[in-house]
């Protein structure tokens, strides 16, 4: 039974970190709106990002407290390895946090141009240095490890920045991103080539990084990236249809869409630091695991319940986007002006 908890709870942490990641790209890719043309698509962007951010920070929270429950014996081990790295995600949480708030409630009277675009970069940064760990724990590069003293670990971050493949596996996110961001706050025409070639782009490159950092048999895995890939290319070609584009900018379906992109990732992963380590060999006790499993169903039900609501109160009373030959008047206004 202790197997089955295990399991569960370890495809449910990797369903968060999906869905986290999810929330936090939608946000990551607004810097290229918000600093390309920011006067012309504030209105398509800020009617995302405004009622979203706070969602994004409780999927963070979510996913520590699901971390903490499941692998008990890796968090402290992570804690110490990335001091650094999780004072300044913090720091920059607090910073991106507190611009949103002055430039949306407070600073009224005041131009918030300057704290949108001050939000945009330091969620831009957030989701570099996440990334970056990640690649550090699933390779190992610069991992300097010490139990007895524990504190006495630290992580040489030279390694990690001198490799070729997460510089490749960087530029291909960022391809991802600007396709994504033409597609999710519709900036460009539907007739547009662009989001689909840029996101090609990303995906070849990104494909070949995972390959080199994953540390999984290269024969299986292939069909563990066939399923992103496809999830990931059905929103440009979407878009590009002038029957489904309406759906391929829908909010919750585009979030829906790379969750499970996300998670087909994430599946094969069982070890980490170069393959080194077994992720279950720093499980829980079987009484946290079965406290967490549980808990998680009636988390995963007031999740799902909650994009419901999202899904219906973004199609003003609709859970579907209305599909039309018309667009939307803050869409519209978005396109034809560029």
């Amino acid at each position: 039974m202790s197997s089955f908890f295990l399991n569960a709870d370890g495809v449910f942490i990797k369903l968060v970190l999906a869905a986290m990641f999810a929330f936090l790209g939608s946000e990551f890719i607004a810097i290229f709106p918000i600093f390309i043309n920011y006067e012309k698509t504030k209105e398509n962007v800020l009617k995302h990002i405004v009622p979203i951010w706070e969602i994004t920070g409780t999927m963070i929270v979510f996913f520590v407290v699901e971390l903490e429950l499941i692998y008990s014996s890796l968090t402290p081990i992570a804690s110490y390895l990335f001091i650094p790295v999780v004072g300044l995600f913090v720091l920059l949480l607090v910073l991106r946090n507190a611009s949103i708030i002055y430039a949306e409630f407070i600073w009224k009277k005041v131009d918030s141009k300057p704290l949108y675009m001050f939000y945009a970069v330091t969620t831009f940064l957030m989701v570099v240095g996440f990334v970056t760990a990640i690649a550090i724990l699933m390779t190992g590069l610069g991992i300097h490890l010490v139990l007895k003293p524990l504190d006495a670990s630290y992580i040489n971050y030279l390694p990690i920045l001198g490799s070729g493949v997460y510089w490749v596996f960087l530029i291909g996110a960022l391809f991802i991103s600007f396709g994504m961001s033409q597609v999710f706050y519709r900036t460009v025409k539907n007739t547009s080539y662009v989001p689909l070639a840029t996101i090609i782009i990303g995906l070849i490159l990104d494909s070949y990084a995972y390959l080199e950092i994953a540390h999984i048999d290269k024969v299986s895995v292939a069909a563990y990236l066939a399923v992103p890939i496809i999830l990931t290319l059905i929103i440009p070609v979407m878009y590009m249809m002038k029957s489904t584009t309406e759906y391929a900018s829908y909010k919750p379906l585009w979030f829906t869409l790379m969750t499970f992109a996300m998670l087909s990732l994430e599946l094969p992963v069982t070890k980490i630091a170069g393959g080194a380590f077994p992720v279950n060999a720093f499980a829980s006790p079987n009484s946290m695991l079965a406290f967490n499993f549980y808990l998680s169903i009636l988390g995963g039900i007031f999740y799902l319940l909650l994009m419901l609501l999202y899904a219906y109160l973004y199609s003003s009373g609709k859970i579907m986007p209305k599909v039309s030959t018309a667009k939307t008047k803050v869409e519209d206004k978005a396109v034809k002006e560029n």
